[in-house]
């Protein structure tokens, strides 16, 4: 699993597996343009942001969040 910088825990991405391919591509897709400045981060982050969305990195942020709160949960 991939460590998170605030807890000790491991995400496992099993479930969103298809949602990290799809969005690594889009930012694969844009990385290098916007990094090197070649394109306007006025209207491409908009649209990287909605290609992100799309990808479903709302998916992913859930899936982390639900196995943090159980691992928190454990905790007590």
């Amino acid at each position: 699993g991939v460590q998170t910088c605030a807890l000790p825990i491991s995400f496992d991405a099993t479930k969103v597996a298809n949602e990290i391919t799809a969005c690594t591509n889009v930012v694969n897709k844009y990385h290098k343009a916007l990094g090197c400045g070649a394109l306007d981060p006025e209207t491409t982050l908009p649209q990287f942001n909605s290609e992100l969305k799309d990808a479903g990195i709302d998916a992913i942020i859930a899936e982390k969040q639900a196995q943090l709160d159980a691992w928190l949960a454990e905790q007590k």
